[in-house]
């Protein structure tokens, strides 16, 4: 399983298969395995903050982890400091 860029359409699509989450958010990052999307993180930066917004998994073992360590380095990056959680 490898963290995967995906577009706010497929995230989107995710969180109505498994979750309730519908709130706005500017990126998301997810794990594929193959075409399997297994967990999907919502994320948001306004320049002054990084906040997630969401995350969504099927319930497979650390994709949590995987999800959480993706949205970090993305906001290292993007050269922010801290990320809100």
């Amino acid at each position: 399983m490898k963290l995967a860029a995906i577009t706010k359409a497929e995230a989107m699509s995710y969180f109505k298969k498994y979750s309730a989450y519908r709130g706005p958010f500017d990126f998301a990052i997810g794990v594929k395995e193959g075409d399997v999307l297994h967990g999907v993180i919502a994320l948001n930066a306004d320049g002054n903050e990084f906040s997630l917004g969401h995350i969504q998994t099927d319930g497979n073992a650390h994709i949590g982890s995987l999800l959480y360590g993706g949205a970090w380095r993305s906001a290292k990056a993007m050269g922010y400091t801290h990320v809100k959680i």
